[in-house]
């Protein structure tokens, strides 16, 4: 990859969460901000658990791959691509270690936005604290969601896995044959119809005839 930051790179970085509903940057201050974009080469680490940057980094080409950051399991977390960000819990507080390892999936820039780089823009665009701090609470309702399925009971916590797993994108699914699901699931039919009724009297989901409709935990 030629390490020259080309105008689709500017789109993309300006198309970032940050940046939305405020005014244009300026062109010297869109230079300003992208001075320090870095090019890594497919499989460099970009970020480890003892080396990273406390920056936001704002993909602006190519892929990462986020994984465990225990060398042993190297679990695959998610795909990064270009607009994406990662690097928030590198900032305002951070500890020694980051939560987890980010390696180039394909020739792909970085930028780097520093937390003194953040503070400076809060206080001269409020809309970028306003999108950062919404960005954060995002983040929050899904580690909640995420923590109140841990706490559900082994089978309704299949169940729920499950139904998200074949939900369609407005998280609806068919309800199928209740024989099938348990035998997939490795559950009795009553458990299974236990589980959906303690399910749906929770909220997380909702019956419309034939169909579920996931309602919670999404």
């Amino acid at each position: 990859m030629n390490e020259i930051i080309t105008e689709e790179m500017k789109k993309h970085f300006r198309a970032c969460f940050l940046f939305r509903g405020i005014p244009s940057l300026s062109e010297k201050a869109e230079e300003e901000l992208m001075r320090d974009t870095v090019f890594f080469s497919r499989g460099e680490c970009v970020y480890e658990s003892d080396k990273f940057k406390n920056a936001l980094g704002v993909i602006v080409c190519g892929q990462v791959r986020v994984t465990c950051a225990d060398e042993k399991s190297r679990v695959i977390l998610r795909d990064m691509s270009e607009e994406e960000t990662f690097g928030a819990a590198a900032l305002f507080g951070a500890g020694e270690l980051y939560v987890s390892k980010i390696c180039a999936k394909s020739a792909c820039a970085v930028t780097f936005i520093s937390e003194d780089m953040l503070r400076k823009l809060f206080s001269v665009y409020p809309e970028i604290s306003v999108n950062y701090i919404a960005f954060l609470s995002s983040k929050i309702r899904y580690l909640n969601s995420k923590i109140a399925q841990l706490s559900l009971p082994g089978a309704e916590a299949r169940v729920l896995e499950h139904m998200k797993k074949h939900a369609g994108e407005n998280s609806k699914l068919c309800a199928g044959s209740m024989s099938a699901i348990a035998k997939t699931l490795n559950i009795g039919r009553s458990s299974l119809y236990r589980a959906l009724a303690s399910l749906e009297e929770s909220g997380y989901i909702f019956k419309n005839g034939d169909e579920w409709e996931i309602k919670k935990g999404e």
